[in-house]
């Protein structure tokens, strides 16, 4: 297997360049499920399969595929959710996170690699017990327990500085180099699940002040960012469900509407698919309400913010193939060229996954870049191509082979609608509603013109056979007249062609 090149040829309007590339490698939600006994023998034993999260010996078998692939990564990204879905003591689940960080860490935090693990710092909603419960502390004055119960799966990796701010918030950011900065998001506290309820909190643990904060002072030193984070701010495509409290939703992308010319990447795990978030611009949002689409949410011009990425899944909990994935990106500019998914189906037999290229958006999406107009123009092939928005579906859940169809009406205006970055779940529900009627209505068209067509070509073809039948009567009335004239043999000819010429009518 080749190993991932660092160089990739552009086209230009007037010729091609070559530029350099760097690349990422992103992992998310291992949900690492080892034994109750914490003894690593029988962790060694799980099964893996579908349905349930991922064993050692599946994350091992994704690092070892990675490493061969990709060895010296410019980044390591992991967007959280180490721990197994449940409820756990915490004596297992500071286990279970920091074997995940440090199985990741053996591979990619080595003498001879100089990747950082700062940024798989990142917390899920799995990594707190029980799931989702965190409680809200001053960051000024203390440390927040939940946090610090399971950060010393960092204390090899992470500055000391860096750790304890982490401890005391749960997000930080991390200077990749010197022109770009990755800013990691605690998410937890922006859930509707999350316990305690906490959403008539306007800025939990500060941290929207310190995005814009951060970000300014970034715009003003010149420098990029990278947004990361566990849950995304988003609809779910799956159950129509907010993923943060709308305000919260709404609040953020306020922040980053601000700074569309530093950020050049977000990206996000949790909902174990494979998808993106087009923003709306002012004119998509009033072109949807010409559409019937009822816009709650005022959105601003946003066209030039870019999309928001949702990273695959390790584990295979929801029958989606265990995957993870490479992102390209510009080393000069720093813009997001393209992604690569890699995975494969879990063998009942071997319990093995088949690890290989599953796609890549370029070639699969036909993209130059992972930009917003190259993104808007895919979305925009989509709306009329329902083979490629099932592509796209199918494509969700890293090929998996127990993926079902989505080409009815309203599995195809779900997964249409969740294409765009919606702020409240009115606004999707409306898309939703208004899309699924234009694509039924299409639909009963395409079926009344081929009821149609299939009724003019039954008519027509009993007119063809009437035609052959009286036009046979006529041969036949020929053939007995040849026969008299011509003898039998000249008649037989004649009689042979026309039974050839019905059949192939009929």
């Amino acid at each position: 297997m080749a190993e991932i090149t660092y160089k990739k040829s552009t086209i230009n309007e007037n010729n091609t360049v070559e530029i350099t590339v760097r690349h990422i490698l992103h992992f998310s939600d291992v949900h690492l499920n080892i034994s109750k006994s914490l003894n690593a023998s029988d962790s060694a034993q799980i099964p893996v399969a579908y349905g349930d999260d991922a064993p050692i010996r599946l994350l091992v078998s994704a690092l070892d595929y990675a490493k061969t692939l990709l060895p010296d990564p410019d980044f390591f990204l992991y967007t959280g959710d180490h721990a197994v879905h449940g409820e756990l003591s915490n004596e297992y689940l500071t286990e279970a996170v920091e074997e995940n960080v440090e199985t990741m860490a053996k591979y990619y935090s080595t003498e001879d690699n100089a990747t950082t693990l700062d940024i798989t710092a990142i917390i899920g909603n799995a990594d707190t017990s029980p799931d989702y419960t965190m409680n809200v502390t001053d960051p000024e004055t203390e440390e927040n327990p939940m946090i610090s119960l399971i950060s010393g799966a960092w204390n090899n990796t992470m500055s000391r500085s860096n750790l304890d701010w982490f401890n005391r918030r749960g997000y930080l950011a991390y200077a990749l180099d010197d022109n770009l900065i990755v800013i990691t998001l605690n998410t937890l506290p922006y859930s509707p699940s999350h316990q305690p309820d906490t959403s008539n909190l306007p800025d939990p643990f500060g941290q929207f002040a310190w995005l814009n904060a951060s970000l300014f002072e970034l715009r003003d030193a010149g420098k990029l960012a990278y947004i990361v984070g566990h849950i995304p701010p988003i609809i779910d495509s799956y159950a129509g469900a907010p993923m943060w409290n709308e305000t919260y939703i709404k609040t953020y992308k306020q922040i980053v509407s601000q700074y569309t010319d530093i950020i050049k990447a977000q990206f996000f795990g949790h909902v174990h698919s494979i998808e993106f978030r087009l923003p709306l611009s002012s004119s998509l949002s009033t072109q949807f309400q010409q559409n019937g689409v009822t816009v709650d949410d005022n959105y601003e011009d946003s066209s030039k913010l870019v999309p928001l990425f949702m990273t695959a899944a390790i584990s295979p909990l929801f029958f989606n193939n265990p995957a993870f994935m490479v992102w390209d990106f510009n080393s000069t500019t720093y813009d997001i060229l393209d992604l690569t998914v890699y995975g494969g189906n879990i063998s009942e037999a071997t319990q093995k996954v088949g690890w290989k290229s599953l796609f890549q958006a370029s070639t699969e999406y036909g993209v130059s870049s992972l930009s917003t107009s190259e993104i808007t123009r895919f979305v925009e092939r989509a709306a009329a191509d329902a083979q490629l928005l099932e592509q796209y579906y199918f494509n969700s859940k890293a090929q998996s082979r127990l993926q079902s169809s989505c080409l009815d009406a309203a599995c195809q205006a779900e997964w249409l609608c969740s294409l765009y970055w919606w702020s409240t779940v009115a606004d999707f529900t409306s898309c939703v509603t208004s899309t699924k009627a234009a694509k039924s209505k299409e639909s009963s068209a395409i079926k009344r013109s081929i009821s149609s067509s299939a009724g003019s070509l039954l008519f027509a073809s009993a007119a063809i056979i009437l035609g052959g039948i009286i036009a046979t009567a006529a041969f036949v009335l020929v053939a007995s007249r040849v026969c008299r004239r011509g003898g039998d043999q000249a008649a037989t000819k004649l009689l042979q062609r026309q039974r050839v010429h019905f059949a192939a009518v009929v």
